[in-house]
């Protein structure tokens, strides 16, 4: 084996894991405000009868930025609305809260959206601005309410969303970086190594899947899938070795 491909060899793995575990980083930070938010004005579950999915936060908050929470609330009925709608958002503290409380009127078939603003010094523990949005009972609509959570990172002078596309490109290149050179150093390929690609390709996926779950607010599922990759990961480190 030429020295190229042996540098290749050993790369290879250490290319792909690195990006892999980065990634589960990265999936683990996007899902752990949404857990942490689950908790914050818990109360407010007892009184709604659905959840709201129309909340939306944003994923990553800068050290200097604001940014918006925002609902969009539908009225598809026949039959004009009118309802209370009451945000609560962490002020520096869990115990301390930001509240807001606007009536919502909606024509029939009419539709409205509102925000709320959102700063990084609204962070609980320094690292987590909590949401929670309730929207009262209507004669049209039940009772709706969900909560969010904000990350935020001390960097200043970059947006979150920037920050947050950086994070996941740069585990993505990794483990394609990997991949690729995993690829060329096992050709001809031994049962061996397509048994131990397949496995990390499932890994992949695993720790993708609970990228996405986390990004998209389903936290416990995000962390199932992590604790799913990381007992997985053995198999495919144990294929690789063995193969």
């Amino acid at each position: 084996m030429s020295p190229t491909l042996q540098r290749t060899t050993r790369l290879a793995p250490l290319l792909f894991f690195v990006g892999l575990a980065w990634l589960a980083v990265v999936a683990f930070a996007a899902a752990w405000p949404d857990m942490e938010a689950g908790a914050f004005d818990a109360s407010t579950t007892l009184v709604a009868d659905q959840p709201l999915r129309s909340l939306s936060c944003p994923l990553v908050l800068a050290a200097d930025e604001e940014r918006r929470v925002q609902a969009r609330f539908d009225n598809p009925s026949d039959a004009p609305e009118a309802f209370l709608v009451r945000s609560r958002v962490s002020e520096g503290f869990v115990t301390v809260v930001r509240e807001d409380s606007r009536q919502v009127a909606l024509a029939p078939g009419g539709s409205t959206t509102l925000s709320w603003p959102v700063f990084a010094s609204d962070a609980a523990y320094g690292r987590i601005v909590m949401v929670r949005v309730l929207a009262t009972r209507s004669a049209v609509s039940p009772a709706r309410q969900s909560a969010c959570g904000i990350l935020v990172v001390g960097i200043r002078g970059v947006p979150g969303r920037a920050i947050a596309a950086v994070a996941v490109l740069a585990g993505l290149a990794f483990v394609l970086a990997g991949a690729v050179h995993w690829r060329r150093a096992h050709r001809p390929p031994t049962p061996g190594d397509r048994r131990a690609a397949q496995r990390a390709g499932v890994l992949a996926a695993i720790v993708v899947a609970s990228l996405v779950t986390g990004i998209g607010g389903l936290w416990l599922v995000s962390h199932l899938l992590l604790v799913v990759s990381a007992l997985f990961a053995v198999l495919v480190v144990e294929s690789y070795y063995s193969g």
